[in-house]
């Protein structure tokens, strides 16, 4: 389960019910499909939550030092050197 649909629906005693979808990585068109139809619906508070397997580090990485994740991975990316050299106003 990567990928979870999740909204509140309206049961026939008109009290609110949490309810979730799951879907595996390559759903997300599925996952899209279902929140737009519990939308459709009538349905509260639609969101899509992803946990992606391929998308992101091993979990708990929140520094990355002296060029190394903890987990001892190379990490040289940087903003700064992608958005290139910053022009002076003047």
């Amino acid at each position: 389960m990567s990928i979870v649909v999740f909204w509140i629906s309206t049961d026939e005693q008109g009290q609110d019910q949490p309810c979730a979808e799951a879907f595996a990585d390559a759903g997300l068109s599925a996952a899209l499909q279902a929140a737009e139809a519990r939308r459709r619906e009538g349905c509260r508070h639609v969101c899509i939550s992803s946990e992606l397997q391929g998308a992101v580090g091993k979990a708990g990485v929140a520094a990355v030092e002296n060029g190394q994740t903890p987990d001892g991975q190379r990490y040289d990316w940087s903003k700064a050197h992608r958005a290139g050299r910053m022009r002076r106003r003047g």
